[in-house]
């Protein structure tokens, strides 16, 4: 088609220098916005373009933590294009090409600015091909994310912020897209991703695996496991799962044999219950003292299980702790007032000093503890010891009663200790508890004191101190669950949105879950426990739902992810027996109105550092039960399932939640809404006890979460951090 150009058009161009070309008309091809528009995070994702698909080829070398990339995007404009931005952070870029023609690129911070040659004009197809490579960052948030090294590989995991550290990327929920990722590692090392896998072929010395994740995801979503890992790939009810748990944490660690001899003294785990477990016996210290000594190999719950060594006159009450000589002992208090419920005794060496509050003054509540107590001081020591170790500890004169004691609370226990060759300097009570007919040699191992629970078992002579139960077996204990728990969650929120599903847990130093679409990757410490720990599992597997096929359109509501996540919980707790959401709403109610920091700011708008706040996950989950209490059940599982169904493969707003709401239940629900998401207690019906709940007494649902998400647990309303889903 041709046509014909205005007059004046025409006598302009005559006054132009022969081959001097018109000008293209000012911003036909302006650049794209460094920022997707999230005020949280105003340099997270870029405008002007939607990812529609990542391919990455990634090799990692465990020896250097050197990361190997070539990353194809292709994405298609949303509007014309002369430059644009990824988010990508601190890797080395060596070439990038759009369109297969190299393309201008400059950096600042998390902003990589491509200039292609050419202009891309609206609604086009394009391609961008990088080539990179170094180490990439692991971030302090969360107590340690993103690209995270261990002990024979790495882990990536974290939110908001981690794709970026490793492939360049529109980094915003608003931009999903699918993923093929094909990882490179040493032969003989497992690489796991999202999706399904499509191959895994060996060749020379190494070993590609390549993961295909069809369904639209969120980029921050996108995990990798390298590592030596027992990995479990099986179909349940027609979908496919990938389970991948750390090889050390299957196999566990060895019997540890006695110091000297045949046998040791070993404590044994009391695993249903608190314990306070003493070696006891009287010796006769002549006036100038006497020395105890004995070999230890210890591993006990940090902050909560204590090795000590108590002594007091015989018969009488100066009870008191020793100190060992040579400093294994110490003055640590650790989760000290809260290890007291279970042994009171204690209080013989430590002293409670909180201050639980006026009410008056709502920041005024502190738990605290002080070293020595009503009759003696504390030295005691909890954690694991590096081997057997020598403890030295001097005797009093006089009939001395001294006792070797392990006082334990009621969770979680390490693997116990074990006590060897008992050496006293007058030779009275030494021994080394070998099968000679008198094996304790006058040692005895009396009851619990007044105020503890029985012992459900005490110290016994042993060939060696067992290995405890592998933590792969509680992991495998809730993962056998999967399929259970996913057609539980289905009955209530519709379908299952992927075509994959599974988990992940790397033995390594992290202090969360995260909800990794298709493939969650949780942190080991959740687990130990014999029952495993189905509520966190649970949690991340009703994120599929809520969080990863409806992701959140801004980061200001993530309630909506960890709200309804938690609410998962309460409802698998009715399904298992234990509290109802009603029962669970008021137990988290009971938290009084003067408490600012539970109350006082907005859960439906927290600000960036407070995405994932306790109080977004509890509250959250507090909003969403009130509006069944206002909608009723019907209208209330109807919006959580449509919910679900309209936003598959997008995003969401608390309004956009609001409108549906509304909508489903024909009631105006704003008021319910800016009560609950805003700040200040909101009224509900019923005084109730108004005190802060004990973790002793809270439901179990709520009880699991504050002990996998605290800082200090039983402290859970000052200190509590972290994303624990």
């Amino acid at each position: 088609m041709s046509r014909k150009l205005p007059l004046a058009l025409l006598l302009a161009v005559s006054l132009l220098a022969p081959g001097v070309a018109i000008a293209a008309p000012p911003n036909a091809f302006p650049a794209g916005s460094s920022g997707i528009g999230d005020p949280y995070f105003p340099l997270d994702g870029n405008g002007g373009y939607d990812v529609q698909h990542y391919d990455l080829d990634v090799s990692y070398d465990p020896d250097t933590d050197v990361l190997t990339g070539e990353a194809t995007i292709v994405a298609r404009a949303t509007q014309n294009l002369g430059a644009f931005n990824l988010d990508f952070v601190g890797m080395r870029l060596r070439a990038l090409t759009v369109n297969g023609v190299k393309a201008v690129t400059t950096r600042k911070g998390q902003e990589l600015t491509v200039k292609p040659k050419t202009g891309i004009t609206n609604g086009s197809q394009f391609t961008v091909v990088a080539r990179y490579d170094g180490v990439p960052k692991t971030l302090e948030e969360l107590g340690g994310a993103g690209f995270i090294t261990t002990n024979d590989g790495a882990i990536v995991v974290g939110e908001p912020h981690v794709a970026e550290l490793w492939f360049p990327v529109n980094n915003h929920p608003r931009d999903k897209a699918s993923f093929t990722v094909a990882i490179t590692v040493p032969l003989g090392v497992e690489a796991i991703s999202n999706g399904i896998l499509v191959s895994q072929q060996d060749s020379g010395d190494s070993s590609t695996w390549t993961w295909d994740a069809v369904e639209p995801m969120v980029p921050y979503l996108l995990t990798m496991g390298i590592g030596q890992f027992e990995v479990d790939a099986y179909e349940a009810d027609g979908l496919a799962f990938w389970d991948a748990i750390d090889s050390n944490l299957v196999i566990g660690p060895p019997p540890i044999p006695p110091v000297t001899g045949d046998q040791l003294l070993f404590s044994q785990v009391a695993d249903q219950g608190p314990s306070y477990k003493r070696l006891t016996r009287t010796l006769t210290v002549p006036a100038g003292g006497a020395t105890l000594t004995f070999q230890v190999n210890r591993d006990t719950e940090e902050g909560w299980d204590f090795l000590l060594v108590e002594s007091r006159t015989a018969g009488g009450d100066n009870w008191t702790t020793l100190p060992d000589q040579n400093g294994h002992t110490n003055q640590e208090l650790g989760a000290c007032p809260f290890f007291l419920f279970d042994n009171p005794f204690l209080t013989h060496y430590v002293t409670d000093t909180s201050d639980e509050g006026d009410p008056e003054n709502p920041d005024d509540d502190e738990f605290s503890c002080a070293a020595g107590g009503t009759t003696g001081a504390w030295n005691a020591v909890y954690g694991q010891s590096d081997g057997w170790e020598t403890w030295s500890v001097q005797l009093p004169p006089g009939s001395i009663e001294v006792s070797i004691a392990y006082a334990s609370d009621c969770c979680v226990q390490g693997r116990g200790v074990g006590i060897d060759d008992i050496v006293v300097s007058t030779g009275e009570g030494s021994t080394s508890f070998e099968d000679d007919g008198n094996t304790l040699d006058g040692w005895t191992t009396p009851e619990a004191p007044e105020g503890s629970q029985p012992n459900p078992n005490t110290w016994i002579p042993a060939l060696n101190i067992p290995p405890p139960t592998p933590l792969g077996d509680s992991v495998q204990v809730s993962f056998d669950r999967q399929p259970e728990i996913i057609a539980f969650l289905a009955d209530m929120f519709g379908p299952y949105p992927f075509s994959a599903a599974g988990g992940i847990v790397d033995e390594v130093e992290l202090g969360f879950a995260l909800e990794n679409q298709t493939r969650p990757v949780y942190s080991q410490f959740f687990f130990g426990d014999p029952a495993g720990n189905d509520f966190v599992v649970v949690h991340e597997i009703a994120h599929q739902w809520y969080g990863d096929s409806v992701a959140v359109d801004l980061w200001q509501y993530t309630w909506l992810n960890e709200g309804f996540a938690t609410y998962a919980e309460w409802l698998w707790s009715e399904e298992e027996g234990f509290e109802d959401a009603d029962d669970i709403f008021d137990a988290w109610m009971d938290i009084p109105a003067e408490e600012e920091e539970w109350w006082g700011f907005a859960i439906g708008d927290p600000g960036p550092d407070g995405l994932f706040a306790f109080q977004v996950y509890i509250r959250g989950a507090l909003t969403l039960h009130a509006l069944r209490q206002e909608v009723g059940d019907h209208d209330f599982f109807n919006i959580l399932e449509e919910w679900a169904a309209s936003q598959a493969g997008g995003t969401g707003s608390t309004q956009e939640f609001i409108d549906l709401a509304e909508d489903i239940s024909r009631e105006e629900l704003s008021a319910l809404f800016d009560m609950w998401l805003g700040p200040g207690k909101p009224v509900v019906d019923g005084p109730g006890p108004n005190r802060m709940p004990a973790l002793r007494d809270m439901p179990a649902a709520a009880k699991t979460f504050v002990e996998r998400n605290a800082d200090k647990p039983g402290q859970p309303f000052k200190e509590a951090k972290g994303k624990g889903h």
